[in-house]
């Protein structure tokens, strides 16, 4: 539809098929979520009705969570769809900014599917009709101008933090040993007195010759546990040992959230900064060990032997090496003069074994995969998804006629035809309908998506990719290369056998094999 159609609509008396997207803006901060989306509701069903919109309960989309990105954002990608599909002639919003203030990538998919499918844009201040240079040139002015201002608002969010936690504010969950608490209006940690007798205790053993699994044995055996409820294990007396807020320390800039991926697949990725890249600040809350013990553990971690958790991009199987018998993940640890080891955490599970033979097992495994694909695929021929392209293409057409339906009966309802009775009885049928075309669309593309992932020729490619570039990789390429292809390795190793003596069950991604 465009502002001729909508003025023909009016001056003919005929209603236009419309549907409401309500968001919570930032600026609405201080209201609850239930009474911004009702007043927005509200005002734009008041609109509707005054300037001739047809919107039922069905067509209200109401986003109730919040997210930058697009694909954070469910409703509005099921408005989208439907936006597309043509079952809309316009689609009404407080404002611009409510569609979408994400990346230009989001706002391109948003401003796209409108113009493309002839949706208006209806604001209380002014309607969009995209097939308009002028109209397109506004839209995008506005959704740059939501971009330049949501940077803005989180710059100074950022900035505010910074200066909180400069001032010795607490922010982050509170450690074992601390509870969250407030003076002055700061937030900060006071101390728990029977878990600060507990970080004393590991700190001490620790400093007295005790290590990691002895100190974890011994908080166990006192029927301790931590914030959630969990027992203590190695990791959990390493994370307090390295923490420097049990001397009154903040670590601030430990980490980056960093963005991979478009579309479906961008993802949130953290990434550990080097320690020369922390902020150690003097926090407002009081210390639970003094500085000479501190210093104390920190030497003898230092000399003793190094570690490194799966978190920091130190080893390229971090986080897909799981033990077979426990499903833990395998943690990366180095001793006996510096040699990393890959252990289970679980005290008396599967032992470990070196590090280098670990990968160097799982390597031959994705060479004698590839060698595998080579010989099947030598009387193969490329997946034919001729039929299945087919069949897609006509359902896909059979969802347009549906579409055409809806406006007619929308027309025979406002000429008198049907009865609003009738009218209900035929949309319910037409419904179904396009919900199990619908379905049927999706399971299509999805069998198309297989019998194309199961193209052996590029399945091969893509291991010999990794097999080729692994070597001379970083540490973190080498992650990636084998995140690409790889969906878990199971360990299993019996106590007492030779180094080598381990077997690995590796998993390719489904997404891609």
């Amino acid at each position: 539809m465009n502002l001729e159609e909508l003025r023909e609509y009016r001056q003919s008396g005929r209603l236009v098929p419309s549907s409401l997207y309500l968001r919570k803006s930032r600026t609405e901060e201080h209201m609850g979520l239930e009474e911004t989306l009702e007043r927005h509701r509200t005002a734009l069903l008041a609109y509707a009705q005054q300037h001739g919109f047809l919107v039922r309960e069905e067509d209200i989309y109401e986003e109730v969570v919040s997210g930058e990105s697009l694909f954070a954002r469910p409703q509005m990608l099921r408005l989208l769809e439907a936006v597309s599909a043509g079952r809309y002639k316009a689609v009404l919003c407080m404002d611009m900014q409510r569609l979408g203030r994400g990346g230009m990538y989001d706002q391109g998919i948003i401003l796209d599917t409108f113009q493309q499918s002839r949706t208006l844009i209806v604001t209380p201040e002014r309607i969009y009709d995209l097939t308009r240079d002028m109209d397109q040139e506004a839209a995008e002015m506005q959704t740059f101008l939501s971009r330049s201002e949501y940077r803005m608002i989180t710059k100074r969010l950022r900035r505010g933090v910074l200066q909180s936690v400069q001032s010795g504010a607490y922010l982050a969950n509170a450690p074992f040993g601390y509870r969250k608490a407030t003076v002055d209006k700061t937030p900060t940690l006071e101390v728990v007195p029977e878990e600060a007798e507990i970080v004393r205790m590991i700190f001490e053993m620790y400093r007295d010759g005790s290590g990691c699994t002895l100190i974890e044995r011994a908080v166990n055996a006192l029927g301790v546990h931590g914030r959630r409820g969990s027992r203590f294990n190695r990791n959990t007396i390493r994370l307090i040992l390295d923490n420097p807020v049990y001397i009154g320390k903040i670590r601030w800039d430990r980490t980056n959230t960093v963005k991979t991926g478009v579309g479906e697949q961008r993802k949130k990725r953290v990434v550990y900064n080097s320690a020369d890249r922390w902020q150690i600040i003097d926090g407002r809350h009081p210390a639970i060990i003094d500085d000479r013990l501190w210093e104390a553990v920190q030497e003898r971690r230092r000399s003793r032997y190094f570690y490194v958790d799966n978190k920091h991009v130190a080893s390229p199987l971090a986080g897909l090496v799981r033990c077979s018998q426990c499903g833990r993940l395998m943690n990366m640890q180095g001793k006996n003069k510096g040699v990393p080891y890959l252990l289970c955490p679980t005290p008396g599970c599967s032992a470990g074994a070196k590090f280098e033979l670990v990968e160097q097992s799982v390597l031959l495994q994705l060479q004698e995969m590839a060698r595998g694909l080579e010989l099947s695929m030598q009387q193969q021929s490329p997946p034919d998804t001729t039929r299945l392209e087919t069949a897609l293409r006509r359902a896909q057409e059979q969802l347009a006629r549906l579409s055409s339906r809806r406006d007619r009966l929308y027309s025979l309802l406002e000429d008198g035809v049907y009865t609003r009775e009738v009218f209900a009885q035929r949309m319910e049928i037409l419904n179904k309908d396009e919900t199990s075309l619908q379905a049927h669309i999706a399971a299509l593309q999805e069998e198309i998506r297989s019998a194309l992932g199961r193209d052996k020729r590029a399945q091969l490619e893509r291991l010999r990719t990794v097999l080729e570039r692994y070597g001379t990789s970083s540490l973190a390429a080498k992650k990636e290369l084998l995140y690409s292809v790889v969906s878990v390795i199971r360990y299993t190793k019996k106590k007492k056998t030779k180094p080598a003596d381990f077997s690995l069950d590796v998993v390719l991604d489904p997404r891609f094999f």
